[in-house]
């Protein structure tokens, strides 16, 4: 079918190479290095309910100010282990936070098992500024139980962890 003698298929077969080796010198290597921040509310973050119904707590926030402009999100994590009962004989069921960056954008996560909940719903969103952050649960009591069952949840201490990369 082609006729091709090995003098030509030597000069496709270098052309070739050299085209690959120029392109390859035009891909720069990039690894950013990850850095975080971690800061701790100085509020709680409480709900109280009556028995079946969804609620939403307090919203709380954390103040990245002092991260670089130049910084960027790769994760956020939110801790909220240290949690205690508000009274009544219900439970709250826990079912997601809902997280707003410096920058407005908002998104609501299930809520991250054993308390700590992970997104990178945020990535390559601004990381210094202020954030904010509630939770919505449900008291997971049977309704016809009355307000013998009311029940809440506080999280104190709760800690909020930014991992970030610098822009260049």
């Amino acid at each position: 079918m082609f006729n091709l003698s090995k003098k030509k298929i030597n000069k496709i077969m270098a052309f070739a190479i050299a085209f690959t080796m120029l392109f390859a010198s035009q891909v720069t290597a990039f690894a950013a290095t990850t850095s975080s921040k971690t800061v701790t509310s100085s509020k709680a973050m409480s709900v109280a309910l009556l028995p079946g119904v969804t609620g939403n707590s307090n919203t709380i926030t954390f103040n990245f100010n002092s991260l670089p402009d130049k910084a960027i999100v790769k994760e956020v994590e939110i801790d909220c282990s240290n949690a205690s009962v508000i009274g009544g004989k219900g439970a709250i069921l826990a079912k997601s936070l809902t997280i707003t960056s410096p920058s407005g954008e908002t998104h609501t996560v299930s809520w991250g098992k054993g308390n700590v909940t992970t997104t990178n719903l945020f990535i390559a969103e601004k990381a210094a500024g202020t954030w904010s952050v509630y939770m919505t649960g449900t008291n997971i009591a049977s309704p016809n139980l009355g307000s013998a069952f009311i029940r809440g949840t506080k999280y104190s201490s709760i800690k909020m962890k930014v991992s970030y990369i610098l822009e260049d």
